[in-house]
């Protein structure tokens, strides 16, 4: 998994280096986000250039953005400051439960909802619904990385992420409606709700953003 040493859970296993442990899975993240920005090119593939499909590339890049924010704006950051101020076996259980089994739905939901720009970008121009399978995994996915995000932040740092949570239902509630609009309003839907909720959370979080964001070039290994 990272720098964390020998042995298993209940042995010797220990993370020597709180910074280096999380940043090996914010990059992770990062990795997974630019591939679904490859998997969005793919999809493009023998459609010729035009306005449709510009606007499925403007639309998919603007998803994959608003994902990273999601991640890496405040939740990503306490997460660290909870790991390094941790030890012994709370920090192990720490890691264990918020880069283990939470990091599962968010790497999920980044895949699925690559799967569903890829295929709005290949139906930009095609004038028909969306279809199932693609609204589903559009939305499913969007929605997956949300419960991993609130898994996340509630096991680390105690925070449910409101929201994050009405977003999640919203996504839910608009999966109908994504499978029969045309694929650029189906997907339009998703970023306007992935941006309304980073919208929001830069106002509520304002002053907790504050407090961390300072201390990032502090941190030392511990």
């Amino acid at each position: 998994m990272s720098p964390a040493g020998n042995g298993s859970r209940r042995g010797s296993w220990r993370i020597h280096s709180a910074p280096y442990f999380t940043e090996r899975h914010q990059l992770f993240v990062i990795i997974a986000i630019g591939e679904s920005l490859i998997a969005m090119a793919a999809g493009a593939t023998d459609h010729p250039i035009g306005v449709p499909l510009l606007a499925a590339g403007v639309l998919g890049v603007a998803a994959a953005a608003g994902l990273w924010w999601l991640y890496f704006d405040v939740v990503s950051l306490l997460v660290e400051h909870q790991l390094a101020e941790t030890r012994g076996r709370a920090r192990l259980s720490l890691a264990v439960n918020a880069y283990g089994y939470a990091h599962f739905p968010i790497a999920a939901g980044i895949v699925l909802t690559a799967l569903g720009v890829e295929g709005v970008v290949a139906y930009a121009d095609s004038g028909k619904g969306l279809g199932g399978f693609y609204a589903g995994v559009l939305c499913g996915g969007a929605a997956t990385y949300l419960v991993g995000l609130l898994l996340f932040g509630r096991i680390s740092a105690g925070l449910w992420g409101p929201f994050r949570l009405a977003a999640l239902c919203l996504l839910v509630a608009w999966l109908p409606a994504a499978v029969v609009l045309p694929p650029l309003a189906g997907l339009s839907g998703v970023v306007v709700l992935l941006a309304a909720v980073a919208v929001c959370e830069t106002w509520w979080y304002a002053e907790l953003r504050r407090s961390v964001r300072p201390e990032q070039g502090s941190n030392t290994p511990v």
